[in-house]
């Protein structure tokens, strides 16, 4: 959490933390072990409302325990070589089975490389159910939030989950050097082939390599209309920061 962070509201600043990570840390009950946690680092990402999306294998041990048992936690951090003092969340709730071919999609863009693990029957993409978050920003900020105080309500975006692949797809195809200035410009992430992979209510999400950056909307969008207004603005936004 930076100095500027201070004053935004607990749950903002968790949410945040899930739309930015793309590995986090899943903990389930243990079935070879009589219950005990078992923690697994996974790649992750999550829905239009933020909620944790992960994709897992049926073969893998965190999968047999929360088939068997449905409670789960998933930990987002920061990295950082003083990981113990950078912000934290860890959501709570319960694992279930994400069938939605959109999210799937959504979530491959941003893991290009699962695109492979696809290709085998066993992998599929799962959601955890949020029901409360811990969040830790540092030192002397520790709340526990109930899910509705961090995750915004799902079903006022399905519009926008039906355009967000179109409208990805069209940024990067015919305006890819508007998409270089949001990363140059906006987001502080200088260098060439910048792409969007993701899009939500409140912000656009962009990768380069092995580097992620994101750019967050004024206003938040539930539509298509909504996200062309709030994509123009950032254009001219970045186009002043460039000229300036």
């Amino acid at each position: 959490m930076s100095i500027d962070d201070r004053d935004k509201p607990t749950g903002d600043l968790a949410r945040r933390l899930v739309r930015t990570s793309r590995t986090a840390t899943l903990s389930t009950l243990d079935g070879e072990t009589g219950g005990t946690p078992y923690g697994s680092l996974v790649l992750a990402a999550c829905d239009h409302a933020g909620a944790p999306l992960v994709l897992l294998s049926d073969l893998a041990r965190h999968t047999r325990n929360f088939q068997a048992d449905p409670r789960a936690s998933i930990m987002f951090s920061k990295p950082g070589v003083e990981a113990i003092n950078l912000s934290r969340a860890t959501v709570i709730g319960t694992m279930e089975i994400c069938e939605d071919a959109r999210l799937r999609e959504r979530f491959l863009r941003q893991h290009e490389r699962g695109r492979s693990h696809m290709a085998f029957g066993d992998f599929r993409l799962y959601r955890l159910v949020p029901q409360s978050v811990h969040f830790i920003g540092g030192f002397g900020r520790i709340e526990t939030l109930q899910a509705a105080d961090v995750f915004l309500e799902s079903d006022k975006f399905d519009a926008l989950c039906d355009a967000e692949d179109e409208i990805v797809a069209h940024m990067n195809e015919d305006h890819a050097d508007a998409v270089r200035n949001y990363a140059h410009n906006l987001a502080d992430r200088p260098g060439h082939d910048w792409r969007m992979t993701a899009l939500d209510p409140e912000g656009c999400d962009l990768s380069r390599n092995d580097a992620i950056a994101r750019v967050d909307f004024v206003n938040q969008v539930s539509d298509a209309q909504g996200a062309r207004a709030e994509l123009v603005r950032l254009a001219k936004a970045a186009r002043t920061a460039t000229l300036s």
